[in-house]
C-alpha cells in the first residue's frame, strides 16, 4: 500500500524540518508543521480504521519508531524552555513591583504630582 507509506514518509520528514526550525527558534513555522503532522497523521489513523489487518512494514515501523523518539526530544526540550521562560516572566514581574516601590510617584498629570497613597 503505497498510499500509507507516502503518509508515514512525509510524517517523519516533517520531524525533521521540526526539528531543524527548534534549533533554528522559528517557534511559528514549528506550529505550523506541527499542525500539517497532524493532519497527516489523522489521515494514517483514517486509513488504519479502513484497513484493520494492515501491518506496517519494518522500514515503516522504523520510520515511526524515530518519529516518536524525535517528538520526545522535543517536549523535553519544548518543556524546558517553558519552564525557563516562565522563570524569567516571574522575575520581571518581581523586579517591575520592585521598581514600582521605589518610585511611587512616577505618576504625572499635566505637570502636576499625584499622591496616590492618600
Amino acid at each position: 500500500m503505497p498510499y500509507i507509506k507516502e503518509l508515514i514518509k512525509s510524517i517523519y520528514e516533517i520531524t525533521l524540518d521540526v526539528e531543524s526550525a527548534i534549533k533554528e527558534d522559528n517557534y511559528e513555522v514549528v506550529e505550523n508543521l506541527l499542525s500539517e503532522r497532524n493532519t497527516l497523521m489523522n489521515k494514517v489513523d483514517a486509513f488504519k480504521v479502513d484497513h484493520p489487518t494492515y501491518e506496517y512494514s519494518v522500514n515503516e515501523k522504523q520510520m515511526l519508531e524515530d518519529t516518536l523518539s524525535l517528538d520526545k526530544k522535543f517536549t523535553a526540550f519544548l518543556k524546558e524552555n517553558i519552564s525557563e521562560t516562565q522563570t524569567n516572566l516571574i522575575q520581571m514581574k518581581k523586579e517591575k513591583q520592585v521598581a514600582k516601590k521605589y518610585h511611587p510617584y512616577s505618576k504625572q498629570t499635566n505637570g502636576v504630582f499625584v499622591d496616590e497613597k492618600k
